[in-house]
């Protein structure tokens, strides 16, 4: 699970795949079983951050101040442990500076 702009907010890999596939939450929910809610949880913080993103000029995009940026993060921690205790499978977190934040 990572940020990214104009992607989904899941990069998959299945057993011994080269390359990771960008997945949706209604993908995690129909293919590996994840709950609704938990997914729409997901959607809504990525939706957070797709919104601030500025296409026509990408290098002012962002939250508008530190609070706000943190209080997303916040949220955005908890999301990849819970997902990895519903689906039972490694799961990593990824700040929008690529630094990692969970790896269970």
């Amino acid at each position: 699970m990572a940020p990214e702009w104009e992607c989904f907010p899941f990069r998959v890999r299945i057993a011994e795949e080269a390359i990771a596939d960008n997945c949706s939450a209604e993908r995690v929910v129909v293919e590996f079983g994840a709950r609704p809610d938990l997914a729409a949880a997901i959607d809504g913080w990525d939706e957070e951050f797709q919104a601030v993103y500025d296409r026509s000029d990408p290098a002012s995009s962002g939250f508008p101040d530190e609070a706000t940026t943190a209080a997303w993060h916040e949220r955005g921690e908890r999301l990849p442990s819970r997902l990895a205790s519903a689906l039972r499978v490694r799961t990593e977190f990824r700040t929008a500076r690529g630094e990692l934040v969970f790896d269970g």
